[in-house]
């Protein structure tokens, strides 16, 4: 009986996690009255207390580092130099956000896990326990035009300003901040040329399982082939293997299981309205919808106004070409016409390359009831050869539990590698098949929450560590 009431008054305080003993810092680099010190007054929002823009720009900037100091062990000070300015081009339909990474790279220094490797600014800093350079550690921009009424116009979006995660059709400034710092700490490299003939940290852990080798080990030709390696491009970090289960969903996937010259598992988008694809049981014979010209567009293979083959799509899975009209108007023609699911095959444009990924697509329609999913150019063209060839082409829409979304059977996530180089985006960023959307993929979607997911666990990967955590035992009297 003694021994009972001896355990039943011992217990242990919660583990506190603490910040290392160095801190985020954000440099204000903006001239007097711009970016960060823009007077313009403004409301308060979403938790942001400030009341002017500028203002409102800093502090989020700074919870933004106070979440990745609090989550690392930030031993050394990191120091951001940060500006809020026009980037490039800002169209109604496309701007760049962003743009961060290390201010320098070193090598071999007192400290190194590896000899001759790179490793960004703040983790050499970290691991050798100094400073090793006078520069500032992380260079970061962000543009100021997202805020004008010609940027993103088409979209009607501004910055969001909150905390809160309520930015509705704006772009959420913490989430865009979180993914740049992240790129600062290391979630980038040094390119498929290496510098001075020395990988950095991060291609240590780039793995290609076409030809089964890491980065490090292949030939200058190898890289830049692998850049493109669509789906074949694997982050080999055991702690981001270990924890994918706890981020990514089972694979939703497309089966094509005849006939054989197509029948393998095929990524696919998601659309953003009608029943979830990842609850939809859909089987069946996959045939090309038709449909007359109209005013927005001279195919006939669109779906953009009624289907002209009706009869045939009923009770089918209808392929249909990206092109002009939306999305949902494609759906509904096709559910008018009676079929049980809808395929868009992309399609490339004056503006669009040929990539062998599969769009997203928006939209918000109640009325659409049947599942719609997308495939990419390559694989919508693989497709239409075999109906070309008057084959029949029998698909199945299903949710894979063997599998997760972005990762292979093994569990190694892969990195985006289009198979048309995207320059900024290629390599450095998960791949876009992931499900449900990370924050270190190459566009930030309006999905994500004010969480670090596995960019936390690829920056444990190179070489960063968990902040120390103490508690204490109390004998309770």
């Amino acid at each position: 009986m003694r021994r009972l009431l001896l355990l039943a008054t011992l217990f242990v305080l919660a583990l506190n996690a603490s910040a290392g003993t160095g801190k985020i810092i954000i440099r204000n680099q903006d001239a007097k009255g711009v970016g960060f010190d823009d007077q313009t007054p403004v409301a308060p929002v979403g938790g942001n207390p400030h009341t002017t823009l500028g203002a409102q720009r800093l502090f989020i900037f700074e919870e933004a580092a106070r979440r990745w100091q609090n989550a690392i062990d930030t031993n050394v000070d990191i120091i951001v130099a940060a500006t809020f300015a026009p980037i490039g081009e800002c169209t109604a339909t496309e701007a760049v956000l962003g743009a961060a990474g290390p201010m320098y790279w070193k090598h071999s220094f007192p400290g190194a896990p590896q000899q001759n490797v790179w490793y960004p600014a703040p983790l050499a800093n970290k691991l050798s326990g100094v400073d090793l350079d006078v520069r500032d550690d992380i260079l970061a921009t962000f543009n100021a035009d997202v805020d004008k009424p010609e940027c993103l116009s088409t979209a009607n979006s501004d910055w969001y300003y909150g905390l809160d995660g309520n930015h509705g059709d704006d772009v959420d400034l913490f989430v865009v901040v979180l993914h740049e710092l992240a790129h600062g700490l290391g979630f980038a490299g040094r390119g498929a040329s290496f510098a001075d003939n020395r990988p950095s940290v991060f291609e240590t852990h780039m793995f290609d399982a076409k030809i089964g080798l890491q980065w490090n080990q292949m030939t200058l030709e190898q890289r830049r082939a692998s850049v493109t390696n669509t789906g074949n491009l694997l982050w080999i970090g055991p702690s981001t293997r270990d924890n994918a289960n706890r981020f990514v969903n089972p694979v939703t996937t497309l089966t094509v299981t005849q006939p054989a010259p197509v029948a393998r598992n095929y990524d696919i988008g998601l659309a953003a309205f009608g029943p979830a694809a990842s609850k939809s049981a859909l089987s069946g014979q996959i045939v090309r919808a038709l449909d007359g010209t109209d005013a927005t567009s001279t195919s006939t293979t669109d779906g953009c106004s009624a289907l002209t083959n009706a009869a045939e799509v009923a009770g089918k899975i209808a392929l249909i070409d990206r092109n002009s009209c939306t999305f949902v108007v494609k759906a509904l023609n096709a559910q008018a016409a009676g079929a049980v699911g809808v395929v868009i095959a992309d399609m490339p444009s004056p503006t669009r390359d040929v990539t062998c990924y599969p769009p997203g697509m928006a939209g918000n329609e109640p009325e659409v009831r049947i599942p719609v999913i997308s495939v990419s150019t390559i694989d919508g063209d693989a497709l239409k050869a075999q109906l070309a060839a008057n084959a029949q082409v029998n698909g199945t829409l299903r949710v894979d539990p063997t599998q997760r979304a972005g990762a292979t059977n093994e569990g190694y996530m892969r990195l985006y590698a289009p198979c048309t180089q995207d320059p900024g985006s290629s390599t450095y960023h998960w791949d876009t098949v992931a499900s449900p959307n990370l924050l270190m993929e190459p566009s930030v979607n309006s999905d994500l929450l004010h969480g670090l997911d596995l960019t936390l666990h690829q920056l444990l990967d190179i070489g960063w560590t968990l902040p120390a955590r103490s508690g204490r035992r109390i004998l309770k009297r």
